[in-house]
């Protein structure tokens, strides 16, 4: 059985070469990893391009993409790549601030011989997310259908108890493995989404192809870098927008409309004008199907 790894790289050379010390030191090292940085300006390049030369007893790739594709793009370029190779098997996939636990590996390999006679039905495995020591409960979700249409849940604490595992139906790239056989049936991740939720789309993709299956055997620590905020970002919009297609592409149309009604009354409870236009600008694309970077809300856009 044959591991790949796919990490996506942007500015956090520190976060990065953490990063790869955990995969480099594997007890169960991955056969190959590739490596996706999105156009970085804090000395990656040379780090990476020295990291590439020298010998760590696995296959290295890395890809320098000429301009900052966002996470979408990276993971795009990534699985795009390493699904080419047919000595891969599983492929797992991280941002640079996630550190798998130096086991990880080795124990989905185990899970892996030990789910011999249902593995044909899973397309993926995912391992569990903590931060600061807790469990991170916004990575893995299962959906629920309610009188507000689809919803998706996170998962109960008490779930994670149970190392045998549970199925979920979404996943964030924090240490999620892909098997490839599923991976090329579902398609590669939606670079046109840019940053957030494109994960979660193309989990409901992967989910179509067979289970998704969480496992407590695989540890992975996050630098969340999530938090609660109350100004107005150029993330909003993507955030919001990428939602939007997301529901009108895999729900029906009642769970879009009390999707819209959520953000549209986050934004009004925010008691700011702009945050109000950013979302509905966001909305408005969705529906259009206007996708990529928008002429406005680019990275580093402020009020």
């Amino acid at each position: 059985m044959n591991f790949g790894a796919v990490i996506v790289t942007y500015n956090r050379i520190d976060y990065l070469k953490e990063s790869i010390e955990c995969y480099t030191n594997q007890s169960l090292k991955p056969h190959r990893i590739v490596v996706v940085d999105n156009c970085s300006t804090d000395g990656t390049v040379e780090f990476l391009k020295n990291w590439k030369a020298k010998d760590a007893g696995v296959e290295k790739e890395v890809i320098f993409l000429s301009e900052n594709q966002g996470g979408s793009g990276g993971f795009y370029a990534g699985l795009k790549h390493i699904q080419e190779f047919d000595d891969i098997d599983w492929i797992w996939v991280a941002d640079d601030d996630a550190f798998p636990d130096l086991n990880a590996f080795k124990n989905a390999d185990i899970f892996i011989n030990e789910h011999k006679n249902d593995i044909d039905e899973i397309s993926a495995i995912c391992g569990v997310c903590s931060y600061d020591g807790r469990i991170s409960n916004f990575q893995r979700f299962r959906l629920k259908k309610t009188m507000f249409g689809i919803q998706d849940m996170s998962i109960p604490q008490r779930w994670y108890k149970n190392n045998q595992g549970f199925d979920i139906d979404m996943y964030s790239f924090v240490g999620t493995i892909m098997k490839r056989d599923n991976l090329l049936k579902a398609g590669l991740p939606r670079k046109d989404f840019f940053i957030y939720h494109d994960d979660v789309e193309h989990a409901l993709r992967m989910r179509k192809t067979g289970r998704i299956v969480c496992t407590t055997s695989i540890k992975i620590k996050h630098k969340d870098n999530v938090a609660s905020r109350t100004d107005v970002s150029w993330r909003d919009y993507y955030a919001t927008r990428n939602v939007v297609v997301m529901f009108l592409n895999h729900f029906d149309k009642w769970s879009l409309f009390w999707r819209i009604i959520r953000r549209r009354l986050a934004a009004i409870l925010s008691f700011r004008y702009i945050k109000w236009k950013v979302v509905n600008d966001a909305i408005k694309d969705g529906k259009k199907g206007n996708m990529g970077i928008h002429p406005v809300y680019k990275p580093g856009w402020k009020v």
